[in-house]
C-alpha cells in the first residue's frame, strides 16, 4: 500500500481485538490527562469509549473496512473506511504515540488516496475535532476544510 516497504496494512481480524483495544486506550489516554482520574477509573472510562465507538461504527458504517497498520511487521495502527464508487471517507486512523511523527500516517493516507484514485473515486472524505492537531497533517496533504463545527469536515480532491 504506502510505498515505504517498512509500512503497509492488511485487513484487521478477530484476533487484533486486543491491539485495537489497547491502541484506542493509548491514542485517547492523553485527552483526559488534565482530568488526573485515578488509573482505575480512566481505563473503565476508556473502556467503555472504546465499546460505544465500536458499536456506533458497526451500526454507521456497515461496510467499513478495518485496516492494520503495520511498520516494520509490527501493529502500530489501525484505519477505518469505506470505498464507495465516487467517494472514499476516512472513518478513523489511529496511531500510537510512539508511532506519531514519523510519516506512517501519511504515508498510509497518500496510499489510500492512491487507491481510490485508482478506483475512480473523486473524493477522500473525513471529519475531525476542530481541536485535532492532526488537521495540520490534513490541510498538508491536501484536504481542505468544507464545514463543522466541533468536527470538521474535510475533503481531498482526487485526480481521475
Amino acid at each position: 500500500m504506502p510505498r515505504d516497504p517498512a509500512t503497509r496494512a492488511r485487513l484487521a481480524v478477530p484476533t487484533d481485538e486486543p491491539f485495537l483495544r489497547d491502541l484506542h486506550k493509548s491514542a485517547r489516554a492523553a485527552d483526559f490527562a488534565a482530568a488526573g482520574l485515578p488509573p482505575a477509573t480512566l481505563d473503565m472510562l476508556l473502556e467503555q469509549q472504546y465499546c460505544a465507538q465500536t458499536l456506533g461504527y458497526v451500526a454507521q458504517f456497515p461496510d467499513a473496512r478495518s485496516l492494520i497498520i503495520l511498520h516494520r511487521d509490527e501493529p502500530v495502527g489501525r484505519v477505518m473506511l469505506t470505498a464507495g464508487e465516487r467517494r472514499w471517507h476516512l472513518i478513523d486512523i489511529a496511531l500510537l504515540p510512539s508511532s506519531r511523527g514519523q510519516g506512517i500516517g501519511s504515508a498510509i493516507i497518500e496510499a489510500i488516496a492512491r487507491a481510490a484514485t485508482e478506483a475512480d473515486a473523486r473524493e477522500l472524505t473525513l471529519s475531525v475535532l476542530f481541536s485535532n492537531a492532526a488537521r495540520r497533517l490534513y490541510a498538508r496533504l491536501g484536504f481542505a476544510e468544507t464545514g463543522g463545527d466541533v468536527h470538521v469536515a474535510m475533503t481531498k480532491r482526487l485526480d481521475a
